[in-house]
């Protein structure tokens, strides 16, 4: 009984010598304990992550964290990210005890910054928020921007590709508003650990090991990170004693919840502060304006005359160029773009002398080869608010970018993502190469919108409708080759704006010839060499399929015709091109056109792919019978067309066999 008495004792003089604000503190984390261990549906390796969370994460909300509930969209917030399904728990309590309505659902929740998903691109998402947040300080000052960002990951996620791109991309953009909250169950850190936190010091973080129940531990790491002209990296490991007398004297979830919270008050002090700041600042409309992701009224306009007047000067018509032409002259119009970028983007060298073009130093970001930790970013900046994401990378990077790329549409926020095809030529050192399935796999991702210019003026029109697409982010693949000399018609019916259109009709057409990008000139110059077969043809270019897929039927049934047979081009997968096709349509890929790396085949070298593509609609056309009143002009073996005798497959054969000795 005796010792009973002094322990009791003991706890009440601890209790004294705390501070009202760390007794409010423990008894929180008591309350938060209690309600996870009333939630029964967490598996038992998340609730003891749960569990070693809670202290840290409780104070962060009571001492540090600037969030409103009453507001949760308020820019000046600070960002508090829980990559990880498996603390979506502890999210839910807090954000129940601080007044905020109802649990995590769906992405478009406003209360939360990030949906459940790889926790090492949380980790890229909560740099490209401190990215975002140390951009737009820079540009309207720390009275209207001047929050920090907090995210809450396992110690195993550090390891992970993306997560050590971005330790060296945030150490050297000195991210210094940047801090993670890492969890370790063991109490000695492992080998895996240890390489991971020797990476990110080397990078410029600053690391800290704390006892995750020692509440004095907890604050000074706080403190620390506040003061920390570095991104900083707190190591949660347990304490010996898992369970505290804070615990047995909670007080009930009423009297430290809702409005009446530390969160909730010190969150709706600051933002009246910030409020009255906000009306009295100069930049209040623009920043007003790129918060709500509205584009300026007159940017059309004053976009293509500036493009226009640029390009006038410049010989090279390549999609690539003119994209980096677009791309300099918006940066001059939309100061709220910000672009990461593999490598510089060099203007075209007839128009370098023009300094007119020079975008802003702090509008692009140089990460090299590092694509995961760039498309990691790129979600950050898009998640954050008030700019507009930018990111240029080869194609055949766009494998690494893949898993960015879905949590981005899956979260519906706008990105323009550059990709710049190789070019196919017996000049490249490589030999060349060809990304097959990188478009195919882009288009399968839902509410991402792939855009594949032919030509320099379709180019700024798909960039215009990229900047217009409200449904998630856009792709626009394109090419260093300059287009060859076959001349592009004028549009015959619809634009490039609205996905699809009719470049070349002629009367009744037996074929459609239906491509994107490069293999537009190639349709039309097959289009010429049919024609001179009097093979009636219709050249279609599909450069953003998602966007043709949204217009009416009417149109569509208009450019893709109703009759003859419609032929797909493009040096690529043929998946998904049977939505587009007839049924006795036809798609000439890669293999048909005879490209490889190894041959070193180039588009601009001769017509002998041209040349392929007529071979191979000639032959559909004779196969379909189509093209049995026409034989002799054709070039093909003339047959009777009342001999019916004659099945399909006989006068195929004799079409191959003919070929074969005449060759």
């Amino acid at each position: 009984m005796a010792t009973s008495d002094s322990t009791r004792q003991g706890h009440q003089k601890k209790n004294e010598r705390r501070s009202a604000q760390a007794t409010a503190v423990l008894r929180m984390a008591g309350t938060v304990r209690q309600l996870l261990s009333e939630t029964g549906h967490i598996p038992p390796a998340s609730r003891a992550l749960v569990e070693l969370m809670c202290l840290p994460v409780t104070a962060l909300w009571c001492r540090v964290l600037r969030f409103d509930p009453q507001a949760p969209t308020w820019p000046d917030r600070d960002r508090f990210l829980v990559p990880s399904a498996s603390m979506l728990p502890l999210l839910d309590i807090m954000l129940s005890l601080t007044g905020s309505s109802g649990p995590y659902k769906t992405p478009q929740n406003t209360h939360t910054e990030i949906a459940p998903g790889p926790a090492s691109y949380g980790i890229a998402a909560a740099a490209g928020m401190a990215l975002g947040e140390q951009t737009l300080a820079s540009r309207f000052g720390r009275s209207l921007i001047n929050h920090r960002t907090w995210a809450v990951v396992q110690d195993t996620d550090l390891a992970s590709g993306a997560a050590t791109e971005v330790a060296q991309l945030a150490g050297q953009s000195g991210l210094d508003r940047l801090t993670l909250l890492v969890a370790s169950l063991s109490d000695s850190p492992s080998p895996e650990l240890i390489t991971s936190l020797a990476l990110f010091q080397a990078s410029g973080w600053n690391i800290r090991k704390i006892t995750a129940g020692d509440l004095s531990s907890v604050t000074s790491a706080l403190a620390a990170a506040l003061r920390s002209r570095k991104p900083t990296l707190i190591v949660c490991s347990p304490s010996p004693a898992r369970k505290s007398s804070d615990e047995q004297n909670s007080l009930p979830p009423a009297e430290l919840t809702g409005p009446w919270s530390l969160t909730a008050r010190r969150g709706a002090s600051a933002r009246r502060s910030w409020l009255r700041r906000l009306v009295r600042h100069r930049q209040r409309s623009t920043f007003q304006r790129e918060q709500m992701e509205q584009l300026p009224p007159l940017l059309s306009e004053d976009w293509l005359r500036t493009w226009r007047w640029h390009m006038r000067r410049s010989h090279d018509r390549s999609t690539k160029n003119a994209s980096l032409v677009a791309f300099h002259t918006l940066a001059g119009l939309l100061p709220e773009i910000m672009c990461l970028s593999s490598s510089a983007l060099p203007l075209p060298s007839d128009i370098l002398t023009d300094h007119t073009l020079s975008p802003p130093e702090n509008s692009t970001v140089i990460c090299g080869s590092k694509a995961e930790g760039m498309s990691g970013l790129m979600i950050g900046l898009a998640l954050h608010g008030g700019l507009l994401a930018c990111c240029q990378a080869p194609l055949i990077a766009a494998d690494r970018m893949m898993t960015a790329l879905r949590m981005v549409a899956f979260m519906r926020r706008k990105v323009l993502l550059l990709l710049t095809e190789n070019k196919l030529n017996q000049d490249c050192l490589s030999g060349g190469l060809l990304s097959a399935e990188q478009l195919p796999a882009l288009r399968a991702i839902p509410h991402l919108a792939v855009f594949r210019p032919a030509n320099v003026h379709e180019t700024f029109q798909c960039w215009e409708a990229a900047l217009r697409w409200k449904d998630g982010p856009c792709v626009l693949s394109l090419t260093p080759d300059e287009n060859p000399d076959t001349p592009f018609p004028k549009s015959c019916f619809g634009s490039p704006s609205r996905g699809g259109y009719l470049l070349q009709h002629q009367h009744a057409p037996q074929v459609t010839l239906i491509a994107s990008g490069s293999e537009v000139a190639i349709a039309l110059e097959a289009s010429h060499h049919l024609a001179k077969q009097e093979i009636r043809t219709a050249v279609v270019s599909l450069p953003c399929w998602k966007l043709f897929a949204d217009q009416p039927e009417t149109y569509r049934q208009k450019v893709l015709g109703g009759s003859g047979i419609r032929v797909g081009i493009e040096a690529a997968s043929g998946f998904g091109w049977e939505q587009w096709l007839s049924p006795g349509g036809v798609f000439v890929d890669m293999n048909a056109l005879n490209i490889s790396a190894q041959t070193g085949t180039s588009y601009d070298r001769s017509g002998s792919i041209a040349e392929a593509v007529c071979e191979v609609v000639k032959h559909h056309l004779f196969a379909s019978g189509m093209m049995r009143d026409s034989l002799p002009q054709a070039g093909l073996p003339s047959v009777d067309k009342n001999a019916e005798s004659h099945s399909g497959k006989v006068i195929k054969q004799e079409w191959k066999t003919q070929q074969w000795q005449s060759k």
